[in-house]
């Protein structure tokens, strides 16, 4: 037996032998520190292999065949890879970040454990300049950052299970617990306090590449106006939300700077000719 593989099977065989007794207490705590990111990795993958051949028509990936098309996809990958480079490395994991856009009038964006981001055309559609789009994908970066996926699965007591097949390496065994609880993974909820943290970190995200930093909590203003989007609604919203955002930005000089000149830092014009092909509301 390697040493690696040694130093691994001690906590695997404690975590087992304690799941049995308290298996959501444990792996609501402790358990979640034993998840690599190559555990993350491995089940990011799963998940995105399993969206992308999903029969039931409520995942259909953004084909990009026209010019326009293309660019408006290299435009969002672009941009959110933007994003990732400005992390810094000591939030940074060690896998890469894959961006996928779903082809469908659906107001929502997610990610899951490994670096896997989707975001909906329909959210798309609602924004109006580039730093809004700007500050949802960072967002949902730092969700990933920090980590809240992969915690809010190890307090659910079904999705925990699939946690405790990757550290048993039974791959059999994860696969069909993947497939099982699919729905619930492209949903699923993470605290208030894992929303105020990404938000916290998708705005200094936001800042990081010179977009204006109050993108997100206009974004957030007109779905208050009009009631919550499906977005929303699987990320729990404060009502201090948008001004948590403001009193950030408030608060350092660098990103006051960029919000004070949003006429140049929205970059409205880029996001125009970017989204073209994307019909807004």
């Amino acid at each position: 037996m390697k040493a690696s593989n040694a130093k691994r099977c001690l906590p695997i065989a404690l975590c087992a032998l304690l799941l049995t007794r308290c298996s959501c207490d444990f792996f609501g705590t402790t358990g979640a520190l034993l998840v690599s990111e190559a555990d993350e990795s491995k089940l990011g993958l799963e998940f995105d292999s399993q969206l992308k051949t999903d029969t039931t028509g409520n995942y259909p990936i953004y084909k990009a065949v026209t010019p326009d098309q293309l660019v408006f996809e290299k435009y969002v990958k672009d941009l959110a890879n933007e994003i990732v480079k400005s992390v810094p490395a000591s939030d940074r994991p060690g896998y890469d970040f894959k961006f996928t856009i779903i082809d469908k009038d659906v107001e929502n964006a997610f990610a899951v454990p490994g670096g896997y981001v989707y975001i909906y055309t329909g959210i798309i559609k609602k924004m109006r300049n580039e730093s809004e789009l700007t500050g949802v994908l960072g967002h949902e970066i730092a969700h990933v950052t920090q980590h809240h996926y992969r915690d809010a699965m190890a307090k659910d007591a079904a999705l925990s299970l699939i946690l405790q097949a990757v550290l048993g390496n039974d791959d059999n065994k994860f696969k069909q617990l993947v497939a099982s609880n699919f729905a619930n993974l492209a949903q699923l909820k993470v605290s208030r306090d894992n929303e105020s943290e990404a938000d916290y970190f998708g705005t200094k995200y936001t800042g990081a590449v010179g977009r204006n930093p109050l993108g997100i909590a206009t974004l957030f203003s007109r779905f208050d106006a009009g009631g919550p989007p499906s977005w929303l609604s699987t990320h729990p919203a404060p009502a201090n939300r948008v001004g948590d955002v403001a009193s950030e930005v408030d608060g350092s000089a660098a990103l006051k700077a960029l919000a004070a000149d949003s006429a140049t830092t929205d970059f409205t014009s880029r996001f125009e000719a970017g989204t073209k092909v994307i019909p807004k509301l």
